[in-house]
């Protein structure tokens, strides 16, 4: 009975440390910072470069894996390009105006390690989306629906570097 115990103590502590988290960064251990450069932007929205790069540092800093550091300190550059922003017709009420819209934003990026100048993450056509209704309770300006999707784009960026997934 004592042996039993023994074990299912001895598992129990092993199997205790044992759980699922998107936490733990599996970057080089040479990374430990980073600089955001502006992407370009080759979408029709003005300033939505500069949106994005506030989102990505404040992402960044919140997650806590790596530090934002100038163009000459980090460890790693994040570079990319906007492809794409457009706003497609989602629903439509009986007299057949719009009562709801998907907004898309798309991006490409390289995550570059500067010590060894390779790329440690590179994603070619990076998209996230929003949907938004313009009447009713859940109704939302497309500015707010924009400010939605970034801030989406950036969570996803940074998750996909920090975790390398």
């Amino acid at each position: 009975m004592r042996i039993i115990k023994a074990v299912l103590l001895c598992a129990s502590i092993a199997l205790g440390g044992c759980g699922y988290t998107t936490k733990a960064c599996f970057l080089p251990t040479s990374i430990r910072s980073v600089y955001v450069e502006t992407f370009q932007n080759d979408t029709d929205q003005p300033n939505l470069e500069n949106e994005l790069r506030t989102r990505l540092i404040a992402f960044f800093q919140n997650d806590g894996n790596l530090k934002i550091a100038s163009a000459d300190d980090a460890d790693a550059v994040l570079k990319g390009k906007l492809l794409r922003y457009s706003r497609q017709a989602l629903r439509y009420a009986n007299d057949e105006t719009i009562e709801e819209y998907r907004l898309v934003v798309s991006a490409k990026f390289e995550f570059i390690d500067r010590a060894s100048k390779e790329t440690v993450v590179k994603a070619d056509d990076f998209p996230a989306d929003t949907s938004y209704f313009l009447q009713g309770s859940s109704a939302k300006s497309e500015s707010t629906a924009r400010s939605d999707v970034l801030d989406e784009l950036s969570r996803r960026i940074v998750n996909k570097i920090i975790t390398l997934w």
